[in-house]
């Protein structure tokens, strides 16, 4: 009996263990739209939220995991549109370790949305068919003011605006995504330091664009073709031929497939806003990013900027690894 009590320690993490998965207790039910979560735990939805009149379930903690299982969230045609899952934080108030995964989210202004997050992730979300409101918006997954997220497997089709977007953010990776038929596959703009690894984008009218402010990002590994205009665009804007927002720079485009894109595979330059179709190099005829090992067949930078095409294969392109 000496023994084994001088040993009883030897069993107090796995009793502690115990106890907290008691405490935590069984996923919370989601059941009803304009759900507001304010409180840390694992919520599930138990059935579909459709034609939701505002949100349908909005995050206002940290440390919440959303598992939609499957289910689909869709806002209501009644000129709100507001947000499928939407999570805020507030400046200097960042919620942390937030998960959304595991379901459907269309119609709405932005399917899935995230504001002052970080170190939090949607995977697996197919987020389609959402529109814009008062002109903005129509997006699948939008970020804004957040850093050090993870996006990944998630499928964004037939949106308005952007597949995936990010705005304002640092910090992240955008992997194994796929993103179709939506104005922009991938859109960034004054996003930082962040690593666009892995995704596939196609029949989009761009497929993935660094705009103004995206500087010292990596871009790798992604298969961008078949698009309408570009496949991959590190673009400043000109009004009138004059430059107005400054190309990115100090980005790395390395090992992507972009070819059959209508305009240009690999694009460096400004874009005419004035005209809406008109595409130039530097006017100082200047490389500000790398670009290198990259397969394409029409590119537009200024003079040996983006380095000759190679041939690419699945070992190099790791949008072509479905099952990592």
């Amino acid at each position: 009996m000496k023994l084994r009590n001088n040993h009883q320690w030897l069993f107090l993490p796995a009793l502690l263990l115990v106890a907290g998965s008691v405490l935590a207790g069984p996923p919370q039910a989601v059941s009803e739209c304009g759900k507001i979560i304010t409180q840390p735990g694992k919520y599930r939805l138990v059935n579909d939220l459709l034609d939701c009149p505002g949100d349908g379930v909005v995050i206002l903690s940290s440390d919440v995991t959303l598992d939609l299982r499957g289910h689909t969230i869709s806002c209501a045609d009644n000129g709100l549109r507001i947000g499928g899952v939407s999570v805020w934080g507030a400046p200097g108030a960042l919620l942390r370790k937030v998960t959304i995964k595991n379901g459907e989210v269309t119609g709405c202004a932005d399917g899935v949305f995230l504001a002052y997050t970080e170190d939090s992730k949607v995977w697996k979300v197919t987020s389609w068919g959402n529109i814009l409101w008062e002109g903005v918006s129509g997006t699948g997954i939008s970020m804004w003011l957040s850093q050090n997220n993870v996006f990944m497997h998630n499928h964004t089709f037939g949106n308005e605006d952007a597949g995936i977007a990010s705005w304002d953010s640092s910090g992240n990776l955008f992997k194994h995504n796929t993103s179709t038929d939506n104005l922009w596959g991938i859109w960034m703009s004054d996003d930082t330091d962040s690593r666009i690894l892995c995704n596939r984008t196609w029949s989009n009218v761009v497929g993935i664009t660094l705009a103004p402010g995206s500087n010292d990002n990596l871009v790798r590994g992604n298969f961008a073709s078949y698009n309408w205009f570009d496949g991959i665009s590190i673009a400043g804007f000109a009004w009138d031929g004059v430059p107005w927002q400054d190309v990115p720079h100090g980005n790395t485009v390395r090992s992507n497939v972009a070819v059959s894109n209508d305009a240009n595979d690999l694009f460096e330059g400004y874009w005419e806003v004035a005209s809406g179709d008109d595409v130039y190099p530097h006017p100082d005829d200047i490389c500000l990013n790398t670009w290198e090992k990259n397969q394409y067949d029409e590119s537009t930078g200024s003079t040996g900027c983006i380095a000759a095409s190679v041939v690419l294969d699945e070992d190099d392109v790791c949008a072509f690894d479905y099952d990592d």
